[in-house]
């Protein structure tokens, strides 16, 4: 455990003459650290989007039909999104699904997509539609309801396509999570790569907030070789705003003063830039 060292002291020039000046010193001393750890960062944007894997390509509601995808936003509101199949009478985009919801061919839902919200695609349709789909069921009053402004999307073209998440509300974190791990949606982009799909979940939790009682000190150092635009790895808090509040480059390195209440989190200019970590502190 870390040691904090309070004391009082009283100074004086001259007793008789003088009246006591009363002064407090703290010493915080680390005697256990967390080990040092390392971790690859990977997710190389802030920008959270979800991402399709060839917008023109063709897809129907019989194939992705009871597929979801689970979308939280900055306020823990999560929501599962599934594709109901409108060519077999599934359930038009924005219905909430209830145990007697028609989806498609299954009438019957399964009990895990009680309370889902429907993204509704018929015969013949393509992986931008379900984008565009999407954006309408996120906005819905069943869905997201305004938490999430979901962006523009361009027309369907070959390759990646995605639609961008953000928060209309000044001062707040338009830090999502995106369940594309746990997702059952063959038409997500996974890829990693600049065009794939991106949320806080792809961003690594270096801290966990909680496990340290305050006063603790961080130390992390970004491993790579220095550069002056690659392999650059952002820090910040994930709290309200989740503003970056430090940017290091290879070699570089810091001590700083650790925050309980909130993750430490992190991504990166370039995929797979590893940085190496310990905390100095009490472990709460």
């Amino acid at each position: 455990m870390a040691i904090l060292t309070s004391k009082l002291i009283l100074t004086s020039t001259d007793l008789t003459t003088d009246s006591l000046a009363l002064s407090h010193q703290t010493t915080f001393t680390g005697s256990h650290t967390s080990g040092l750890a390392r971790e690859n960062i990977k997710s190389i944007s802030k920008t959270v989007k979800i991402s399709c894997i060839d917008g023109d390509a063709v897809t129907t509601g019989a194939a992705l039909e009871g597929q979801y995808l689970d979308i939280t936003d900055n306020h823990g509101l999560k929501k599962r999104y599934v594709v109901t199949d409108t060519a077999a009478s599934g359930a038009a985009t924005g219905t909430l699904i209830v145990a007697n919801t028609d989806i498609g061919s299954t009438s019957t839902p399964a009990s895990n997509l009680y309370g889902a919200v429907s993204v509704g695609i018929g015969a013949g349709s393509s992986q931008n539609l379900l984008l565009a789909q999407l954006k309408i069921a996120i906005a819905d009053a069943q869905g997201h309801n305004g938490s999430i402004t979901v962006g523009a999307l361009a027309s369907a073209a070959n390759g990646p396509q995605s639609i961008t998440l953000t928060n209309a509300v000044a001062g707040e974190s338009g830090m999502f999570t995106v369940d594309s791990v746990n997702s059952t949606l063959t038409i997500l982009d996974t890829t990693g790569d600049a065009e794939a799909t991106n949320s806080q979940e792809q961003h690594s939790v270096v801290i966990a907030k909680g496990k340290y009682a305050s006063p603790a000190i961080y130390y992390i150092k970004n491993t790579a070789t220095y550069n002056a635009s690659t392999g650059i790895v952002y820090l910040y808090w994930n709290d309200g705003a989740s503003t970056e509040f430090m940017e290091m480059r290879g070699q570089q390195f810091a001590y700083f003063p650790g925050n309980p209440q909130h993750d430490l989190m992190a991504y990166t200019s370039t995929a797979n830039t590893v940085i190496e970590f310990m905390a100095v502190g009490t472990e709460a």
